[in-house]
């Protein structure tokens, strides 16, 4: 196909979606100056919705703290179910063959309920420890009880942090022995800083196939993510008092995420070349 072709092509296909994009982005504008009106006429509701997370943090230190503990012990023993189930599918030697890819899915799957239950354990306990100095300031002149289980979650936050970051870890070990027991070809030890560029070393054509398209729809998924964050907290930010770090964050791990893609998809291609 000559470029004459090629580019008339390009325009047909532009013509058949031109109008919606431009429909799209209309009803995108209509409703973002709704919704920005909505949310300055209700500034007052707004103002006591932020204070309260403003004027009671060390209720929701401890709120939070118990969250920790108790999701952190659900994401254990739920684990413990799960990879029993997925040992005993293995144990089953006659039938191991036809279970395999069974087998794949169920650890996919564990090792992303693991990688998530860290997330939730990071952030539950950044809202536990929130505004400690402040929450420290205020133990002598507050409900004497509240200061007393505010002293005692604080201390048990921490404690339970560093309990589920190893219990976690175990589990992530588990999951890798397990995949180094299917497939004795895969290397790789998670005490070696290193371990993720060994482990990819030992997937094979197929496998990396699979990587590089979940990795793309997870590129496209995260940055559109990114723009819906974005806008939430610009429309926030003109109404309440969350500063620029929220948004400057997002922006950063976005474009983190873009940079490195970038950069990755030069390497691949300078060793196609």
């Amino acid at each position: 196909m000559n470029e004459e072709k090629k580019l008339e092509e390009i325009k047909k296909e532009d013509s058949k979606k031109k109008p919606i994009f431009f429909i799209v982005l209309v009803v995108l504008c209509v409703f973002g100056g709704f919704f920005g009106y909505f949310m300055a006429s209700q500034e007052e509701k707004l103002d006591v919705f932020m204070g309260f997370f403003r004027d009671n943090t060390q209720i929701l230190s401890i709120f939070f703290s118990m969250l920790l503990i108790i999701t952190g012990l659900v994401f254990s023993i739920s684990f413990i179910i799960r990879f029993k189930s997925v040992k005993k599918i293995w144990a089953n030697v006659e039938e191991r063959d036809d279970n395999w890819d069974i087998i794949e899915r169920k650890l996919s799957s564990l090792a992303t309920f693991i990688n998530f239950a860290i997330i939730n354990l990071f952030f539950l306990y950044g809202c536990s420890v929130y505004n400690i100095r402040g929450n420290l300031r205020r133990l002598d002149d507050g409900i004497r009880i509240l200061n007393i289980l505010y002293d005692v979650f604080f201390v048990a936050t921490i404690l339970f942090m560093f309990v589920y970051n190893f219990v976690f870890f175990y589990m992530q070990k588990k999951i890798v022995d397990f995949e180094k027991i299917m497939n004795p070809e895969k290397k790789g030890s998670l005490y070696d800083f290193g371990f993720g560029k060994k482990w990819y070393e030992g997937f094979d054509e197929a496998e990396r196939k699979q990587v590089g398209i979940a990795s793309y729809k997870a590129f496209v998924i995260v940055s559109k993510t990114c723009i819906g964050m974005i806008a939430v907290l610009i429309f926030l930010g003109m109404i309440a008092d969350i500063t620029i770090i929220p948004l400057l964050c997002v922006c950063a791990l976005w474009a983190v995420q873009v940079i490195a893609f970038g950069i990755e998809s030069k390497r691949v291609i300078g060793k196609f070349l």
